[in-house]
């Protein structure tokens, strides 16, 4: 008996070698396990052949365009200008439309848009026939405190015994101390919940975080969450605390010493939590648009030119720091 466990446990140590092995991904930068951040590009959702000749069809907001585009809520900032500067200089006309990854993900599979934007990797069911996928970059994901909040640091191994509940009370940790028994309020917004990535950085499910997580459901409420409990501790891009902190109450803390606004260390995978930046486009002729694949091009070319307020890190940079590419969509960590 003895040895058919000794044996079984073997096996099971070889199988997961071997799936981290496969998978790099999910494997932390501080050696800790977590969920996969990417999935894998051949892995493609199923459609029946009746939707893979269907060609692309314009909602009423982009039917005289010649472009249909759907970005979520940062992508549609930062882009505006580039893609108002690729209409003038072609005389195509871009229709683009404001949303989230629930929009975009809609929207393709509706067929009604020729490029749609995410905020975090494509999860499987993303992944449809005839579909690519094209990384822009990378944004930190900051973690932040309220102003008043002494500390300026934190260690990863803190940030995730907060989040999960480990960590009740601000005493627990170095360089609270003015903050008492303050009682530790972590603030959630698990969206995207399909996909990789995202907050999946920090802990890789829903259930791992504390059964006392302070959930919302928009960034706004994310930050005035935090900017309205001394003892709150959130997490969101910098672009939007900048956009919905207009009274200054709300900090970003460094990550074992290393700052979300450091680009160097965002670039590197140094800094740890991130948010990855990806617009999709249709490969197979009966979808296939010219103008479209012109804008996806103008757009990953202007990257590296967008405003620095934005704080995406381009793929440009990524590349140079080793960060791993299948074609033009980011796939693992340096």
């Amino acid at each position: 008996m003895k040895n058919r466990l000794w044996l079984g446990s073997r096996y099971l140590i070889v199988i997961f070698s071997l799936f981290i092995q496969v998978n790099p991904s999910v494997v932390q930068a501080d050696g800790g396990l977590s969920a996969p951040e990417f999935t894998d590009p051949a892995m493609l959702a199923q459609r029946p052949e009746d939707w893979q000749r269907k060609p692309i069809h314009y909602e009423s907001w982009a039917e005289k365009a010649n472009v249909a585009i759907t970005l979520d809520q940062h992508q549609y900032a930062a882009l505006k200008d580039a893609i108002g500067q690729f209409s003038q200089k072609t005389g195509w006309l871009v229709a683009s439309r404001e949303g989230n990854c629930g929009t975009s993900e809609a929207s393709i599979d509706k067929k009604q848009v020729d490029i749609a934007g995410f905020c975090c990797p494509p999860s499987t069911r993303d992944r449809l026939p005839g579909l690519k996928y094209h990384t822009l970059g990378i944004a930190a994901l900051a973690i932040l405190v309220h102003r008043d909040n002494p500390v300026g640091n934190l260690t990863l191994e803190e940030i995730r015994a907060i989040f999960s509940g480990r960590i009740k009370n601000w005493s627990q940790i170095i360089g609270a101390n003015k903050l008492g028994d303050l009682p530790v309020i972590p603030v959630g917004r698990l969206h995207c919940n399909t996909r990789p990535g995202h907050w999946r950085t920090i802990l890789p499910d829903e259930n791992d975080f504390s059964p006392h997580l302070t959930e919302v459901g928009t960034v706004p409420d994310m930050i005035a969450t935090v900017a309205g409990n001394p003892g709150a501790i959130g997490y969101e891009v910098l672009w939007n605390r900048t956009r919905f902190d207009r009274k200054g109450l709300v900090k970003p803390v460094w990550v074992d010493g290393i700052s979300p606004e450091d680009d160097r260390a965002v670039a590197s995978g140094r800094y740890p939590f991130y948010r990855v930046e990806n617009i999709s486009s249709w490969e197979t002729p009966s979808m296939k648009n010219a103008a479209a694949s012109s804008l996806v091009m103008y757009l990953r070319e202007n990257v590296a030119y967008l405003n620095p307020v934005y704080r995406i890190v381009g793929y440009q940079w990524l590349r140079e720091n080793g960060w791993r590419f299948d074609g033009d969509e980011l796939i693992g960590r340096p």
